[in-house]
């Protein structure tokens, strides 16, 4: 389909996650965009964030695709993705330049010869580069917003480069290919999350955003307004329900819907003495549970989740800042932590991430024209149009053939 040229541009994002996958189409009109068509589909073929049936996972994404178009009543020709789970990974990487000038002032060459020494190093074996993600930019190890026609001798450039399995990028580039669109782009599904909840003050001041998917958790940490490290734990929502299904002995039907109604990510004493029932009616066939057995098994499973986080970050901010002891504290984070994502609907969430993480907590709520979705569920598919309009730049003819977009979407 043909866009007429005075017709404002059209953003399309999917976030494709373990348990749904959700679509948004927005009209930009002056730097903001305006829903157009929502599409929320139950993902299929996909466990812990990892494809395991490639059929299933491409007839739900065209469901959805079918969804957004129709509402619409626009084809869709490019569309942003979001990438996530173990198969993606991430790393700083650094370029340095001596600056050559005869005055000592960085010019535009010198700062682009950083960020090619910094992309020149490959990526593991079976591995594809999806993003250089903007970290702090060095000279003379001060930290400078833009070392252009400063003075200095030394200039380091620095990225938090996200790398995935080739055959899981090739996948997905196929699969949306074959609906005669086009990927645009890959967007990380936690700095997504992040883009829908955190301000500018917050980036800057430091803060830990953690997203509770179904299938995995994934994390990631802003320091002095760039994104630091990030991460993704396979534990999710679902491993709850599982808990909750094996300990009560119930349907993973029956485990979800007490888990969504009646468990806590604290578990308490006097939650012992409710007994509470799964229908309500105390009639023939209603069963009748300790509220204190469903929260003592939830709490723990919550709770191991976020020392999995804590752990993993301390890891990771080890690896970039060596010969250090860190410690995730307010002095810092001053921003403390964030949590989204379907599990964060939990009760008394915030109350556990206070507590295992040492830091003050809460639940993030993205802000949408729609009512209906502003819950922590929709934080990945409405940060992705934020991030859409903020951080795309102009439209470009992509080469055809999927080896040759692959190249080319590993452009930065």
């Amino acid at each position: 389909m043909t866009k007429s040229k005075s017709l404002p541009s059209l953003i399309a994002v999917i976030d494709i996650g373990t348990h749904k996958t959700v679509g948004l189409v927005g009209q930009v009109i002056d730097g903001k965009a305006r829903m157009l068509s929502f599409s929320e589909r139950r993902t299929e073929g996909v466990v812990k964030g990892t494809v395991v049936d490639l059929e299933k996972l491409h007839n739900c994404v065209h469901e959805a695709v079918n969804d957004l178009e129709r509402v619409a009543q626009r084809g869709i020709e490019e569309v942003y993705l979001t990438i996530a789970g173990p198969s993606v990974t991430g790393e700083r990487v650094k370029g340095f330049v001596a600056v050559p000038a005869h005055d000592g002032k960085v010019t535009i060459k010198d700062f682009k010869e950083a960020m090619q020494s910094a992309k020149r190093l490959e990526p593991p074996e079976g591995r594809a580069t999806i993003l250089y993600m903007r970290q702090p930019t060095m000279l003379d190890g001060k930290g400078v917003e833009n070392p252009v026609g400063l003075q200095g001798k030394r200039l380091e450039v620095n990225f938090w480069r996200v790398t995935m399995e080739e055959g899981n990028v090739r996948f997905r580039v196929k699969m949306i290919n074959a609906m005669s669109i086009h990927v645009r782009d890959f967007i990380l599904a936690s700095h997504a999350a992040a883009c829908a909840l955190i301000s500018e003050a917050e980036k800057l001041g430091g803060v830990l955003v953690i997203d509770f998917g179904a299938g995995t958790t994934d994390w990631i940490l802003y320091f002095k307004g760039h994104i630091l490290c990030a991460g993704s734990i396979p534990v999710g929502g679902e491993h709850l329900t599982n808990d909750l299904s094996v300990a009560l002995r119930i349907s993973r039907d029956t485990a979800e819907d007490l888990k969504v109604r009646f468990a806590s990510a604290v578990h308490r004493e006097n939650d012992a003495n409710q007994t509470i029932w799964k229908d309500g009616d105390k009639g023939v066939g209603d069963q009748q549970f300790n509220r204190g057995t469903i929260t003592q098994v939830t709490a723990l499973r919550f709770q191991e989740t976020l020392e999995f986080v804590r752990k993993d970050v301390l890891h990771q901010l080890e690896q970039i800042f060596p010969g250090h002891v860190m410690k995730l504290d307010q002095n810092f984070l001053p921003s403390g932590a964030i949590l989204t994502g379907g599990t964060a609907n939990l009760a008394d969430a915030a109350e556990a991430g206070t507590s295992i993480l040492g830091l003050p907590t809460r639940v993030g709520i993205p802000q949408f024209e729609k009512e209906a979705y502003r819950k922590p569920e929709y934080a990945g598919v409405i940060g992705m149009m934020k991030a859409a309009i903020e951080d795309a730049p102009l439209p470009v003819r992509r080469p055809q053939g999927v080896l040759a977009w692959l190249k080319d979407m590993f452009r930065f």
